[in-house]
């Protein structure tokens, strides 16, 4: 059984402490790492290009994006 994913719950989730300290993290991550790409401290560029890209879809999510998924 799928719990429904409702605005109120998303927005809920969302403005969570957890889940701002998560986000809060996640950005300071990426900025490491566009940090590294520009020095050439990486060994695989390509792989931390997708992880960074990977983090902005995370931190860009917004409800739409959950429903349309849930809904597929």
């Amino acid at each position: 059984m799928s719990e429904s994913v409702t605005l109120e719950t998303f927005e809920e989730w969302k403005h969570h402490p957890i889940t701002k300290r998560l986000m809060k993290q996640l950005r300071a991550d990426r900025e490491t790492m566009k940090e590294g790409l520009i020095n050439n401290a990486f060994d695989e560029e390509q792989e931390v290009k997708g992880r960074c890209r990977a983090i902005a879809v995370i931190l860009d999510i917004d409800y739409y994006d959950i429903v349309e998924k849930v809904n597929e």
